[in-house]
């Protein structure tokens, strides 16, 4: 009797009525292994375990070989980095598949997906603009202007440092490409229909040419990246959809 009450216990947690959700939507902020961004993730269930997802991801990318400098004449100049020509952003739109191998009855409340997704990849490289000592030839007075940061013509002699992030934004260079991500996700929300996870994966960025960031020859033509990233959203059923019409 003990055997069958416990067997017919489990199959009152494994087996109980599923709600059945149509679709969700998500938020959430990340941290990268050369930066951090926001990310958007909307998703069509075609079962209780499976949906199809679309993602948009919007992050900064810094390269390895970056180091701030700040110089020590000038009290108040900002920092900059000697030798970046450009400060990137990338903007991902992707197509995947979200899969629940681990559901929240299995481990107390906690749900574990795989997510698999892929599609375009465009980075926007950014010109930096730096704030540089100008001297007048017959005065000898000291001045300063903001200038496109040029290697042959800037020497580090004469930065003070960097200008504004915002100067010559629409001056920059796009590099069209590709990205593909695998990341394992674990959800832990207690009501079931929000959605409060924490996602840990790898993304590769491959562009057609080199990404121009910094004055020498370092710069390359992919990215690769692990992130973590907390998420937070909602699922909806059919009822839910029809109400919000």
């Amino acid at each position: 009797m003990l055997i069958v009450s416990s067997i017919n216990a489990q199959n009152t947690v494994f087996e109980e009525k599923r709600t059945i959700y149509k679709k969700e939507e998500a938020f959430g902020a990340l941290i990268h292994t050369r930066g951090w961004g926001l990310t958007y993730r909307y998703g069509k269930y075609t079962s209780g375990f499976t949906r199809k997802i679309y993602d948009v991801d919007l992050v900064g990318m810094k390269h390895p070989k970056e180091i701030k400098t700040f110089t020590s004449a000038f009290d108040n100049s900002n920092g900059y980095v000697y030798g970046q020509l450009h400060s990137v952003i990338i903007l991902r739109a992707g197509i995947g598949r979200h899969n629940t191998f681990v559901s929240k009855q299995s481990v107390r409340g906690i749900s574990i997906s795989s997510i698999l997704s892929g599609g375009f990849s465009l980075a926007y490289g950014k010109p930096v603009y730096l704030e540089v000592i100008k001297v007048d030839s017959i005065s000898g007075e000291l001045s300063s202007e903001v200038e496109r940061y040029n290697p042959s013509k800037h020497s580090q002699f004469e930065i003070i440092g960097k200008a504004s992030y915002f100067k010559g934004f629409f001056n920059g260079t796009y590099y069209p490409g590709v990205f593909a991500k695998y990341a394992l996700s674990f959800e832990s929300s207690r009501q079931a229909n929000r959605i409060n996870a924490l996602e840990v994966g790898a993304v590769l960025d491959l562009y057609l040419q080199k990404v121009k960031m910094m004055a020498n020859d370092f710069n390359k033509r992919y990215f690769f990246n692990l992130y973590v990233s907390l998420t937070f959203g909602s699922k909806k059923t059919a009822k839910d959809i029809g109400k919000s019409k």
